[in-house]
């Protein structure tokens, strides 16, 4: 799976990052192309997305898995979520898991 992000904005495809990109001023080294390819990656992203390795940490160096829980996220209800997504929570919060 490829995504794009520019200025902490996500976009699914190209076109569109760069057509926000354009209309921010920012430079065309601010769109960046995240390809994930199996879960662990996809586990890595959100990790490091509520999580942010600490300072001096390699990108590419695996953390270890955090330990506190974040509380207080936020997730827009008009956002549509994917529903793999929706099917796993649905599995987690009946207390069935993987």
């Amino acid at each position: 799976m490829i995504v794009y992000n520019v200025k902490r904005r996500w976009f699914d495809m190209k076109g569109d990052a760069e057509k926000y990109r354009v209309s921010e001023h920012l430079p065309p080294a601010d769109t960046i192309k995240v390809t994930i390819s199996d879960r662990s990656e996809l586990a890595a992203l959100l990790n490091a997305l509520c999580e942010p390795p600490p300072p001096g940490i390699a990108p590419s160096t695996p953390l270890p898995v955090p330990i506190k829980v974040i509380d207080m996220a936020f997730v827009d209800p008009d956002f549509e979520i994917p529903k793999f997504l929706r099917d796993s929570w649905a599995r987690l919060l009946a207390g069935k898991g993987e």
